[in-house]
């Protein structure tokens, strides 16, 4: 059931911002969609992303349970649909417990635009950054 509301709560996220009122949520919210390295399936899926620099860095929330950002651990392409216009770009999987300097100014600047989001990181400093994985978009 649950998997039923998330399909038919991204459709529904989808839809506003392909459409005109997309300014109700890109300011926090954006599409992303890709190739997946294995399938070669397209996937469309809707996202909370923070700006950084000419960067845009989302964060998986309980990577441990989702298997989408595995397509990005070498860099993969990706086209981000953010306030109305689609971009390309480069996107790369940065994983805490491979990379805890990399992710740690990621991290900090995604919680310094949603710090409700350390809610889901609801442990301490270095076991957060251990448990954290951002997908990093980079232009092309």
């Amino acid at each position: 059931m649950a998997t039923l509301l998330a399909k038919v709560v991204n459709t529904l996220v989808g839809g506003v911002l392909r459409s005109p009122l997309h300014r109700l949520m890109s300011g926090s919210t954006l599409l992303i969609r890709y190739r997946g390295r294995r399938s070669g399936r397209e996937v469309t899926s809707p996202a909370q992303y923070v700006e950084h620099g000419d960067e845009l860095i989302i964060l998986v929330g309980r990577p441990d349970g989702k298997v989408w950002w595995r397509n990005f651990r070498r860099g993969h392409p990706i086209e981000l649909l953010v306030r109305g216009s689609w971009r390309p770009m480069t996107a790369l999987a940065v994983v805490g417990a491979d990379q805890p300097g990399m992710v740690e100014p990621l991290l900090a600047a995604y919680l310094g635009r949603f710090p409700r989001a350390a809610k889901m990181l609801d442990v301490d400093a270095d076991t957060r950054l251990r448990h954290t994985v951002v997908v990093r978009c980079t232009p092309r």
